[in-house]
């Protein structure tokens, strides 16, 4: 087979892995984007992430909320190759990224910004385990899911793209 049907053969594997919703996530998108097929990971690594996501999925979260958190830092980090040196956080988030809809104040968890005078190049929103990325937010004035809150908040900010987890289930 030839290297560009390796490359075809690749993104179809891949997408069939994915929930692509919308138009712009389509075989002829990725052989265009990726003409030389996606980087592969090594499978150390791919075993260490699946060892840390059963270890996640195995743990009491409502016992050790902190170990949600630790979960997300460490996939940023060992899938994404996001630094947590580079994420601005808490009291660290420039305040032109919160945004007031419906009588909330909508922030997101994290901004991936390498250079704090430079603005953010994506928005990271945790939220909590099991929670359905679709399904609006239990216990809040403002009934809207996680990714329309994402929408928002990066219409509101500028920002050109969002990043929503659960834990399980990555929304980009």
């Amino acid at each position: 087979m030839s290297s560009a049907g390796n490359v075809t053969r690749q993104h179809a594997e891949w997408l069939n892995l994915v929930d692509a919703s919308g138009p712009f996530l389509s075989l002829p998108v990725l052989v265009r984007a990726f003409p030389q097929g996606l980087d592969l990971v090594e499978p150390e690594r791919r075993a260490l992430l699946r060892q840390a996501f059963e270890e996640w999925q195995a743990a009491d979260l409502r016992a050790r909320p902190e170990l949600h958190d630790a979960w997300f830092r460490f996939a940023l980090r060992e899938a994404l190759g996001i630094q947590t040196s580079d994420l601005r956080r808490g009291q660290d988030l420039p305040t032109q990224l919160v945004f007031q809809e419906a009588g909330e104040t909508l922030r997101p968890t994290a901004a991936l910004a390498p250079d704090p005078a430079r603005p953010p190049a994506l928005l990271i929103d945790l939220v909590p385990p099991g929670q359905d990325l679709d399904k609006y937010l239990v216990n809040r004035p403002w009934k809207a899911s996680p990714a329309e809150r994402m929408r928002m908040l990066l219409r509101a900010t500028g920002v050109r793209v969002g990043l929503v987890t659960n834990g399980a289930d990555w929304m980009l």
